[in-house]
């Protein structure tokens, strides 16, 4: 098969170099472009700010409680979290409307907040303007 594009002597045909050529350039351009995020407004930032201590006002009292429960540190985290998934989620909701779900962050706080909650046993809360 690749016979055709081997020369008599074994040097590679112009045939193969072109067809890798295309097979890279389907390949840069099979994948778009990522999007920038959105900025939020100030508006927006200040509900933003709003949702996230509520989450962590949920978080903190809700971790405390869990770690009563078990010492697994990573364990009562994701209790906390499971208990105010309603806050999580209404925090992602309003992110998701001013942010594209790809760059919205959530999922990198989520994992800080466990982080702080881990180390700290506390959360800090976010000045609201």
């Amino acid at each position: 098969m690749f016979a055709a594009l081997v020369g008599a002597n074994g040097s590679v045909s112009s045939r193969l170099v072109v067809l890798f050529g295309i097979a890279a350039l389907a390949g840069c351009t099979a994948t778009p472009a990522p999007q920038p995020a959105v900025a939020a407004t100030p508006d927006s930032t200040s509900v933003i700010r709003k949702l996230q201590n509520r989450w962590s006002q949920c978080l903190e009292p809700s971790y405390r409680i869990a770690r009563t429960k078990t010492p697994d540190k990573n364990a009562a985290a994701e209790m906390a979290f499971a208990a105010c998934a309603s806050e999580e989620q209404a925090l992602t909701s309003l992110v998701n409307t001013q942010v594209p779900a790809a760059y919205n962050g959530i999922a990198a706080l989520r994992a800080g907040m466990k982080q702080v909650l881990n180390e700290k046993g506390h959360l800090e809360i976010l000045p609201e303007r």
